[in-house]
């Protein structure tokens, strides 16, 4: 059994039952036919406990009482969604069941800290955007000083450090702009960080397994748009470009010692430059055969070899 725990609060609840339906549809086809079911719970029906050993029960079940898989969406709008999601991390994390996010050695913000990923990657080399995180609070106007000095005259992108999807990014064409974005993202309790905006054909996902590249999809902004993620209008394509990037993909995996990574990319007329990455999370459902089917086995395969494994010792 893979389960996938997502924070339901953040979703409007007149699309939860739709969305849930078409995550379960779209993972289930894959995963039934590679020996594996697919379920979503949300973390709202979740209450972690330390009872002689960690607990998770959902609807009076204990669902460590029996190894499985899952996916936790460690991320939410609200910071007391954010501790919950976490409590259910960390009691996966303490059980002998396995926790896909944690996919590769390092700390598990590694997993979904842009600043730190962007921060990890140009130790090795990895082409990355100027990146400057704004302070909290009152402090947050300093960052437009560092914007100015480090960055240039813009245009910039304001978004979150730890969400996904699109979430809360912000075009901004000027210094008025960014000084009034960033008055309002000094409110929300969320860090955020303001970027260059790069002029980009394409954003590449790529699908690395055991170190080694599996395929790619490619997004791309609706007309007139600038955020190509697919669940904010975006399409896609598959293509060879991920051939550009196969060696930095290698470098980060093997410096990680990732067993599954998804790595996104800017395509600009210079290179490739890195946005992030993430784990167990990226999305690969809407791609067309054959490249579906071998992204599918690669990440079910690993999902596989992890149960087989049997729990670590400790």
């Amino acid at each position: 059994m893979i389960t996938w725990i997502y924070e339901a609060e953040d979703t409007d609840p007149t699309q939860i039952e739709a969305f849930e339906e078409s995550i379960t549809r779209r993972y289930s086809v894959l995963s039934r036919p590679r020996g594996l079911d697919f379920r979503v719970i949300r973390a709202a029906d979740l209450v972690p406990s330390s009872l002689d050993g960690p607990v998770l029960r959902y609807r009076g079940e204990d669902l460590l009482e029996q190894r499985q898989c899952f996916i936790v969406e460690d991320m939410a709008v609200a910071p007391q969604g954010v501790q919950a999601l976490r409590a259910v991390y960390r009691t996966i994390r303490a059980s002998g069941s396995v926790l896909l996010n944690r996919s590769f050695d390092g700390p598990d913000y590694l997993e979904r800290d842009k600043l730190a990923q962007l921060q990890h990657a140009s130790t090795l080399d990895i082409p990355t955007p100027g990146t400057v995180t704004v302070p909290a609070g009152r402090y947050a106007r300093r960052a437009i000083e560092e914007v100015r000095r480090t960055l240039g005259d813009g245009p910039y992108v304001v978004k979150p450090r730890e969400m996904t999807g699109g979430y809360g990014v912000l075009r901004v064409e000027s210094d008025q702009q960014l000084a009034a974005t960033i008055d309002i993202v000094a409110q929300t309790g969320a860090g955020y960080i303001v970027q260059p905006l790069i002029e980009h054909h394409g954003d590449m996902r790529v699908f690395v397994a055991d170190g080694k590249v599996v395929s790619s999809l490619t997004r791309r902004p609706r007309p007139g748009g600038y955020l190509a993620s697919v669940s904010q209008g975006g399409s896609i394509e598959v293509n060879e470009d991920h051939v550009q990037v196969a060696d930095h993909c290698a470098r980060m995996a093997e410096d990680l010692r990732a067993e599954w990574m998804c790595i996104d990319w800017l395509m600009t007329d210079s290179g490739p430059v890195l946005n992030e990455w993430s784990t167990a999370h990226g999305g690969f459902t809407m791609m067309p055969e054959p490249e579906l089917g071998k992204v599918a086995d690669a990440f079910f395969g690993w999902i596989r070899r992890q149960l087989d494994a049997g729990p670590p010792a400790r």
